[in-house]
């Protein structure tokens, strides 16, 4: 039956439910009870799906970053040019925080919450993510001569103001515009970092 069959299983309706509450009141002032009783549960039987919070946490924002990734690969496919991969890069990102509002914040906000170990695996999916665009930015500067040796800082603040676009409140404007605006200011960081010497 359809019904059936796009059901939610409970331990997607716990992740769902994990996902709103920490990005809305923050990961430390949830406990699993708080958890359990937005669920209508025990607190004892999360544990038949989670090891702990931290776990759950750590579960939660490396299935974001590696869902951003997939997703940016795939939207990539195709394009021919530096021009192209980056609008696409730049595309990818913006769909993908508009649809998942929740989940991203949970990248910026609660990495902090995280285990050495985990956020080592985190970093890991972070670089994977970056070496898509820092290929892009090596591209351009090969395309116009140049040697690029600022590719990693360029990297760093292409990447650090898509994030930080979520943080524009009262900013309203379509998918299509902000992609465009998007697209506008990251090319200016680029072609800026090729035309200065000193970051070369």
């Amino acid at each position: 039956m359809p019904a059936a069959a796009t059901a939610c299983s409970p331990r997607d309706r716990l992740l769902d439910a994990a996902t709103e509450l920490f990005a809305t009141r923050g990961y430390q002032a949830i406990g699993l009870r708080d958890l359990a009783s937005h669920l209508g549960l025990r607190a004892g039987s999360l544990y038949h799906h989670i090891e702990n919070k931290q776990c759950l946490l750590f579960e939660l924002i490396e299935s974001t970053l590696a869902d951003l990734v997939f997703d940016t690969k795939r939207c990539m496919k195709g394009a021919r040019t530096p021009e192209e991969r980056l609008q696409r890069f730049v595309q990818a990102f913006v769909r993908f925080n508009l649809a998942h509002v929740h989940r991203v914040q949970l990248v910026t906000r609660e990495y902090v919450n995280l285990s050495h170990e985990q956020q080592l695996q985190i970093d890991a999916l972070n670089r994977s993510h970056a070496s898509i665009l820092s290929g892009i930015i090596a591209s351009e500067c090969a395309r116009d001569g140049r040697q690029g040796g600022a590719i990693g800082l360029v990297t760093h603040a292409v990447i650090g103001m898509l994030y930080g676009h979520a943080q524009w409140r009262g900013v309203q404007v379509s998918e299509q515009g902000l992609t465009q605006a998007l697209i506008t200011f990251v090319t200016g960081i680029i072609e800026s970092a090729k035309n200065n010497s000193n970051m070369a």
